[in-house]
């Protein structure tokens, strides 16, 4: 037993190495961050729906938030951001609250997945008001196809120490409806 002793403390010490990320934001950093999310939500066509501007059954909750100036100097400087699974932007997840959509016809349209405490997704950099900014998001599956959906989604933005920022969203995008993001 004592041979293995040594490679049982290693394995233990990097098993615990490659744990969950330390969560090292104050408070204020992370009401900020959701306010910021919560500021800048948007509906927008999938990439799929944006090329073939066709009838589909997925759109994009798509928000931002400008990146910090040690990785704006990274990006600069390298052309690209290490990806670190520490950043604040990481520890964000999301709840659908409520939704009511309905397509052109009047259908009530349901979502495949409410998404249930979810992380959001990472989207490509972008620049916003001359700011690069990260952009986090999610597809949002529906049940039936749509030309156009209306309605409204209330998405619960959450951090650690549950903190929490809730925003509706209104939608109303049609499948011709361009990228309304800047540069596009």
């Amino acid at each position: 037993m004592k041979k293995f002793l040594p490679l049982i403390l290693f394995v233990m010490f990097a098993c615990e190495a490659q744990g969950a990320p330390r969560y090292r934001y104050s408070a204020v950093e992370a009401q900020a961050l959701l306010e910021q999310l919560a500021t800048h939500v948007m509906i927008i066509n999938s990439d799929m729906t944006l090329s073939r501007k066709a009838p589909a059954n997925t759109f994009d909750l798509l928000t931002y938030y400008p990146l910090p100036k040690d990785q704006v100097k990274a990006y600069e400087r390298n052309g690209h951001i290490a990806e670190k699974d520490d950043d604040i932007a990481d520890f964000v997840t999301y709840k659908i609250k409520d939704y009511a959509l309905t397509n052109e016809k009047n259908e009530a349209l349901r979502l495949q997945d409410k998404g249930g405490d979810a992380s959001l997704q990472d989207f490509a950099l972008w620049t916003y008001d001359k700011v690069l900014s990260g952009q986090l998001g999610l597809a949002v599956k529906l049940d039936k196809r749509f030309e156009r959906v209306k309605g409204h989604m209330t998405i619960v933005f959450e951090m650690p120490g549950k903190l929490t920022r809730e925003v509706r969203v209104p939608v109303d995008l049609s499948v011709t409806d361009k990228d309304p993001r800047p540069g596009t």
